[in-house]
């Protein structure tokens, strides 16, 4: 891959974005407060929107570089949903449904990010809770043996990444390596692009032994095949013009070379995070022709058609395609998952109204963060619904708390949520009593986006301290069984059955007193900010529906 942006104006268009200014420059190449209990606790710091992380359950998403804005919605038909922007929250804004960005603040071999450090930290600051973006696009083809220092660099902007936009992923596209490719550790990337172009000019084959050996060179600098982006070759060099052209190393792909390309990349990294097409519009001195011609016609292969079997087949078992959505019941009972017995609170919200002495229901409608009404809270025909809307001219929400506290466990719901800006359905963990020992949160499923077709995964800890998390797609409209797993030293997650994320970090709870319930919200988050609240796009009621929920102890305790 190549710089698609110099690093003059780059710098530019670091500085106006660090300044919240918009910068009309688009490259050519967070939730409130989730508290359930009413208390009179100050709100925390509203969570950063999540972005997609790297876990088993998520589908790939797709990254063509070098996308015009002008044919956003041509690549978004192929599969594409993952576009390099500059930081300009009018650009964001303006991408295909269900898309996210991956944000180029320009760089060259010798420097990652163009700009000063501080205005690239107040660039992340000011995109940390932005829906739209998935991560950070820090170097495209660094060069250590030339640039001694680049490698510090890198991770310093990592580091400014993860502190101040946790959940965002740190990227940068690595090249074949003249010496030894830095360490993993050293770099404090998330995530590594690695482009070997197998089809040479000079060569009638593809060489996709390349592609073998540059992975292997990744794994033994310590780069494991969760962290590795393929970079997939949709160009050649028959018409690149003027310097640099390199004597017109590489041509492009047949149909079938392009099929085996992505068939070696599968058995190697076969689940990555995303993958990258290089490149979908021509570059003059580096990539002549590329995706954006081969079409089929004038003499090309029909590539974008390879590439649309490929982004669009589902890598994950997610039943997020055209099947028919599951029932809003299980039949029978739910079973009682390996390693864990028979449930103490077993509710199926049979009945027209909850059991005071097991759930607390939330009525705050003065509230500056998530105000909530307890007429948002129904039980009819097995459901639970908590339902957002305006009540009375105010939007408001609804929730409910579990009264049963306890250190370690497993939580299980069956949950689904309609799509509506404004509104993020929640299941979560909250403490007995919040800041009585620490102030730690746990959240299983944060589902902001307004599409409901991903969720977040959160660890929180600290009224504005740390957090982490991840994002999983996942569709939401569908009926989902999500639970946790709490036991000592970690955090497991699941979906539907599927582990989706295992935490073992810092952020864990520690005190040996911190007790914690299950809460259920169908937040208001319109304290994040306009872009978060209700619009004429939102229906008049947007619900949360909860079928059944199962809360296991600990066996040993």
């Amino acid at each position: 891959m190549r710089p698609r942006l110099t690093a003059g104006i780059a710098s530019v268009a670091l500085a106006a974005a660090a300044a919240g200014t918009v910068t009309g420059l688009v490259l050519t190449p967070g939730p409130g407060d989730a508290a359930p209990r009413p208390t009179a606790t100050p709100p925390r710091a509203p969570t950063p929107t999540p972005s997609p992380g790297d876990t088993p359950a998520r589908a790939t998403r797709h990254l063509a570089l070098n996308l015009p804005a002008a044919d956003h919605a041509k690549a978004a038909a192929l599969g594409y949903d993952l576009f390099d922007l500059a930081p300009d929250a009018k650009a964001l804004d303006a991408l295909p449904k269900g898309a996210q960005a991956l944000l180029w603040t320009g760089g060259t071999p010798c420097e990652p990010s163009a700009g000063a450090t501080r205005d690239f930290t107040a660039t992340v600051k000011r995109f940390a809770r932005h829906p739209r973006v998935y991560g950070w696009y820090l170097a495209d083809e660094p060069d250590p043996k030339r640039c001694p220092g680049i490698t510090a660099r890198i991770r310093e902007r990592a580091a400014i990444v993860h502190r101040h936009a946790p959940g965002h992923r740190a990227f940068a596209s690595l090249t074949d390596w003249n010496a030894a490719p830095p360490r993993a550790a050293d770099t404090g990337l998330d995530l590594v692009g690695l482009d070997p172009y197998p089809c040479r000019a000079t060569a009638g084959k593809c060489d996709l032994e390349v592609i073998d050996r540059m992975v292997g060179q990744a794994a033994r600098a310590g780069f494991t095949r969760e962290k590795i982006v393929p970079v997939y070759q949709t160009f050649g060099q028959q018409c690149v013009t003027g310097a640099g052209t390199g004597g017109r190393a590489w041509r492009l792909p047949t149909a079938a070379q392009l099929q085996a390309i992505l068939d070696r990349w599968r058995t190697l990294v076969p689940a990555p995070a995303f993958d990258v097409s290089y490149s979908w519009s021509r570059q003059p001195r580096w990539a002549c022709p590329s995706l954006a011609d081969a079409d089929g016609t004038d003499g090309h292969p029909d590539l974008q058609a390879v590439m649309k079997r490929h982004n669009t087949r589902d890598d994950t078992g997610d039943d997020t395609g055209d099947r028919a959505p599951a029932p809003p019941r299980q039949p029978g009972k739910p079973p009682v998952p390996a390693g864990w017995g028979a449930p103490v609170v077993t509710e199926d919200f049979d009945g027209t109204r909850l059991d005071p002495a097991k759930w607390v229901v939330y009525d705050t409608p003065d509230a500056r963060v998530n105000p909530r009404t307890d007429d948002a809270t129904r039980v009819a025909d097995g459901t639970l619904r908590l339902t957002g809307a305006l009540y009375g001219g105010k939007d408001l929400s609804g929730g409910i708390a579990s009264r049963l506290n306890q250190r370690y466990g497993r939580w299980e719901v069956r949950m689904r949520a309609d799509p509506g800006k404004g509104y993020s359905a929640v299941a979560l963990l909250w403490p007995e009593r919040f800041g009585d020992p620490e102030k730690a949160e746990i959240n299983f499923a944060e589902v902001i986006d307004p599409t409901r077709k991903t969720t977040g995964l959160f660890v929180h800890q600290g009224l504005d301290g740390d957090e982490t998390g991840r994002n999983v797609r996942a569709d939401f409209t569908r009926w989902r069984t999500v639970a946790l797993d709490w036991r000592p030293g970690s955090l497991t997650y699941w979906i539907d059955g599927r582990k989706v994320w295992h935490y073992t970090g810092r952020l864990l709870p520690q005190h040996p007193r911190t007790r914690m319930g299950l809460a259920l919200q169908m937040d208001q988050i319109c304290d994040r900010g306009p872009r978060f609240c209700r619009d004429r796009t939102t229906p008049a009621k947007v619900t949360m529906e909860v079928d059944w929920v199962r809360i296991h102890r600990l066996p040993e305790t």
